[in-house]
């Protein structure tokens, strides 16, 4: 039923030997038209070495179509066309059709003359390939038996375990990836967020630090990595520190970007100096990427302005 994953076969001829019905000139491009309902075959004009122009439709657009007993509504679905057989001289032998199983899976295949198909004009210029035989028929037929010296990876079962090896490989590789990785990476940033760098300072109540304190005050992420000056803090209506605002960048304070940053994201520590310690869990890049404080933005919308951690 895979096969057209894996070969590029054109079946131009032998289509003499079954009824062709409906508008056979309708498919001017290759067949690419109407592609999205994907039931039935198409049959375009093509240009070969010979002087005029030949019509026909390819193996691989036949193969996983349905075959149907009628066109009408009552048409039963009884199998999909796993391959096409032709003969040395071109003519289109057979049709392997797969009864039953589900999804491919433990289906029966059938060798069905191409005698027995015909093709009815359907929906966007389709083609539906229609039989005179009854499911029952096909069910009772001789299976068909691949000869053992064609590759086993050339039949529908042969590439179904094809693609669950690849899927299999996929998913051992991004194993592979998220466990060297991923996980390092994310435990590297867990441990940059609980450096331990301020676990002999001694924390503080951030109710308990002034205005005049903060403003001024570096605020860090790690011991090495600073991401801006507190500037400004925020007084809500109730009288309490609401955010502060960072600037993010700049040289000597020119050209820094003010970022509103929830107070309650900050942790401030006292060293052993006395001095005061502030910390915040943003990276420069977020700080960076963060909305630029304005004060009106801020005063009608706090929320689609401020960052919090």
């Amino acid at each position: 039923m895979l096969r057209h994953l894996l070969a590029t076969t054109a079946l131009v001829a032998g289509l003499s030997t079954a009824a062709i019905a409906g508008d056979t000139a309708a498919m001017k491009d290759g067949g690419q038209t109407g592609a999205k309902n994907d039931t039935g075959v198409y049959e375009f004009e093509l240009h070969t070495l010979a002087p005029d122009a030949t019509t026909g439709i390819l193996a691989t657009n036949m193969v996983g179509k349905p075959v149907l007993t009628s066109r009408n509504a009552d048409g039963e679905e009884i199998g999909d066309i796993n391959d096409v057989v032709f003969g040395r001289d071109g003519t289109v032998r057979a049709v392997i059709v797969g009864v039953g199983g589900f999804l491919g899976m433990g289906e029966k295949e059938v060798a069905l003359d191409f005698t027995r198909l015909s093709f009815v004009s359907g929906q966007e210029n389709q083609l539906i390939v229609v039989t005179d035989v009854s499911r029952q028929e096909l069910e009772g037929a001789t299976p068909y038996e691949r000869p053992d010296y064609i590759p086993h990876w050339m039949t529908a079962e042969g590439a179904r375990e094809q693609m669950d090896k690849v899927t299999a490989s996929a998913k051992d590789t991004y194993e592979t990836v998220r466990k060297e990785a991923i996980d390092p990476a994310k435990q590297r940033l867990d441990e940059a967020m609980a450096d331990p760098w301020t676990a002999e300072k001694t924390e503080v109540d951030a109710a308990s630090v002034s205005t005049d304190e903060l403003i001024d005050s570096t605020v860090y992420t790690n011991q090495d990595t600073d991401i801006g000056d507190v500037a400004e803090v925020l007084i809500g209506k109730d009288g309490k520190a609401q955010a502060v605002v960072i600037d993010v960048g700049g040289f000597l304070g020119f050209n820094a970007k003010p970022v509103a940053v929830s107070y309650s994201s900050l942790k401030m520590f006292e060293t052993e100096n006395g001095d005061l310690l502030v910390t915040a869990p943003f990276t420069k890049e977020q700080l960076e990427n963060a909305p630029t404080y304005e004060p009106a933005a801020y005063k009608s919308n706090p929320d689609a302005v401020l960052l919090k951690g």
